[in-house]
């Protein structure tokens, strides 16, 4: 990977099906939870054969927690909106889940919680049984 910190869609693809890869750098997950990648995020976290999905559905929940989080500095309010009526088109079972737990925490932003939103506790809670 080039630059982790400004990864690209091929790079990101690339990096999801290898199984032995490693993240690219320290806060990796902070580089990709952009909306200019939310197309790859959510393809990868919709993808149930890809060895990395997890870490793509952590990616969309950083997204919408953070903008919460900073009152929409980081992201305007619209367009986490876009990226979670995005989401729902997958129709995914994990992001079904996420859209849910979103659009609540949006509702009611006393419920941030920064372990669950933007440390991987929703994205990874999913994936105990």
């Amino acid at each position: 990977m080039k630059d982790p910190w400004n990864p690209i869609t091929e790079e990101l693809r690339e990096w999801a099906f290898d199984v032995n890869a490693l993240w690219p750098t320290q806060d990796f997950d902070l580089a990709v939870a952009e909306l200019y990648l939310s197309e790859i995020i959510l393809e990868l976290a919709s993808d149930d054969n890809c060895p990395k999905q997890r870490f793509f559905l952590k990616c969309a929940y950083i997204i919408v927690g953070d903008a919460v989080r900073t009152e929409y500095h980081t992201e305007s309010k619209e367009d986490v909106m876009s990226f979670i009526d995005s989401a729902e088109k997958t129709g995914n079972s994990y992001l079904l889940k996420f859209i849910e737990q979103s659009k609540d925490l949006m509702q009611n932003p006393s419920k941030f919680d920064y372990d669950q939103w933007c440390d991987g506790g929703l994205a990874y809670a999913q994936f105990k049984g």
